[in-house]
């Protein structure tokens, strides 16, 4: 029973650490592609299209 345990809240702990990790990333890029003007020219210019 307390082996069940340990890797219930051991799968949790990755699970959040996952989320937490994939945020931060998505989050970092975000920031770089703000960064980045060519990246803003591009993304401009697909939004422009799009719409």
């Amino acid at each position: 029973m307390n082996s069940a345990f340990a890797k219930v809240s051991n799968l949790k702990v990755k699970r959040t650490s996952k989320i937490a990790i994939t945020l931060a990333s998505s989050t970092f890029f975000l920031f770089a592609l703000g960064q980045a003007p060519i990246f803003k020219n591009i993304m401009a210019g697909a939004f422009s299209c799009s719409g």
